[in-house]
Formats: C-alpha cells, sequence, structure tokens
C-alpha cells in the first residue's frame, strides 16, 4: 500500500507543477523538467518515511518472487549436483584429466 500511496503522491506532485509551468506560459519541455525535479525533490524532503517504506516493501516483494522453485526445477538442480559432484570425486573415470607436471629446469 505504501508504494501506491507514494507514487500516487508524486504524480499529484507532478501533474500539479507541470500544470502551473504550462498555464505562466515556460513551455512543454520546462514543464516536463520542473515537474520531474519537483515531485522527486517533494518526495525525498516531506514524504521520504513513506518513500523509504515503498522501497522496502517492494525489496520484499522481489525478493520473495525470487526464492520461489518449482519442483521440476529443485528436481533438475539436484541431478546437477549430482552429476557434478560424480563428475569431480577423484579416481572416476569421467574425472578431469590431471594438469602435467611442471618440468624443473
Amino acid at each position: 500500500m505504501a508504494v501506491l500511496k507514494y507514487s500516487l503522491i508524486r504524480l499529484a506532485t507532478f501533474f500539479l507543477l507541470f500544470a502551473a509551468c504550462l498555464l505562466m506560459g515556460l513551455g512543454m519541455i520546462m514543464g516536463l523538467i520542473v515537474g520531474l525535479i519537483g515531485s522527486w525533490a517533494v518526495g525525498y524532503l516531506f514524504f521520504n518515511r513513506l518513500r523509504l517504506e515503498a522501497g522496502s516493501q517492494l525489496a520484499r516483494k522481489v525478493d520473495s518472487n525470487s526464492r520461489r522453485t518449482s519442483a521440476s526445477e529443485a528436481s533438475d538442480n539436484e541431478a546437477e549436483d549430482a552429476l557434478a559432484e560424480e563428475y569431480h570425486r577423484p579416481g572416476s573415470e569421467d574425472s578431469p584429466p590431471s594438469p602435467p607436471p611442471l618440468s624443473s629446469r
């Protein structure tokens, strides 16, 4: 909910500043610049607690989505781990060749 509140505050601030610049005749480009910088400054200075809460809420959401693995993906990971362990076990047929000994000069 904090993300929605913070986004709406930023959008409202942007559109108010943008409309004010257009009404003053500053032009569309200058209105965009003033609106972007002004909405960032208002959000950073006056709604810092809400901004931090929204950021942590988004981080928790992204973190929880990245930890999900399906059953088939988990079994694939286990099979790959077993093959890698078998391949790298010393003395197995498929183990990689040992590097040649260093010659002394």
